[in-house]
């Protein structure tokens, strides 16, 4: 349908109709289902085939659009959208696209087959996701909206410090979303992890990250599977080969509390 209008075989009423009618087909029914599996908590409930036919929504999803969260949320799911249509309105197919990390701008990027780049979406609401609003290191609730309260900002951190590649100690790029994880201003500035080695821990807990996205058919699959390998044990090697060149090359190892 989108491809369609993309390559101009269809106008924008045709688009618009076939969106109406097809746009809900499967989103509702798969909404819940999480991993092949029905997940035990209910946002809404499928009245449509009811006399008074519509969806209902339940105080689960009420209590969490009300929670201290739901504006990063908002932004998390927005962002997805971004990742998922980029491919679309560059005719590209999803299992190819892949994503890559611009620091200056804390954002993520395509290239597309002329080598023309696209932003597409601010990485903290990328990232979001699999922390459920919470620090990488310690756990701690991390705002991406309201930065009040300095050491609860959300901002970007690599767990591999970035370092390793300036002294050339590793010939991968770290500036990529299967590195990068969302941390308080206390964790990733001075006094916390900064240029030092994570401790075993931390590699373990990005390899149980990375395959959850995986998993999970995120947006950023492609991306993490293409720059670290296509099964989990490949992966995991992957990760333990960069810990053992940065427990070499890096001094200082750390770690922190964790709530």
């Amino acid at each position: 349908m989108l491809r369609g209008f993309n390559r101009g075989e269809i106008d924008i009423d045709e688009k618009i109709d076939s969106t109406v009618r097809l746009g809900f087909v499967n989103v509702i029914d798969a909404f819940h289902v999480v991993h092949a599996k029905e997940i035990p908590i209910r946002f809404f409930h499928d009245e449509r085939k009811s006399p008074q036919p519509g969806i209902r929504l339940t105080d689960e999803l009420l209590e969490m659009a009300a929670d201290i969260e739901n504006k990063d949320l908002l932004k998390e799911t927005e962002s997805r959208w971004r990742l998922v249509e980029t491919a679309w309105r560059y005719n590209m197919p999803r299992r190819l696209i892949t994503v890559d990390y611009d620091k200056g701008l804390e954002s993520f990027f395509v290239t597309d087959s002329k080598e023309r780049r696209h932003s597409v979406t601010n990485a903290r609401y990328a990232l979001n996701g699999y922390q459920r609003g919470k620090c990488f290191y310690c756990n701690r609730q991390v705002h991406l909206e309201d930065w009040r309260l300095l050491e609860q900002r959300g901002e970007v951190d690599h767990v591999f410090p970035h370092i390793l590649q300036r002294n050339g100690e590793v010939d991968v790029d770290l500036d990529q979303a299967w590195n990068l994880v969302l941390a308080c201003n206390k964790c990733n500035g001075s006094g916390g992890k900064r240029d030092h080695c994570p401790d075993i821990s931390y590699v373990e807990d990005l390899h149980h990250r990375n395959e959850n996205l995986i998993m999970s058919h995120h947006p950023l699959r492609e991306s993490i599977i293409v720059r670290t390998g296509k099964t989990p044990s490949d992966r995991r090697t992957f990760l333990n080969d960069c810990y053992a060149i940065a427990k070499r090359s890096l001094i200082h190892s750390w770690k922190t509390d964790r709530l």
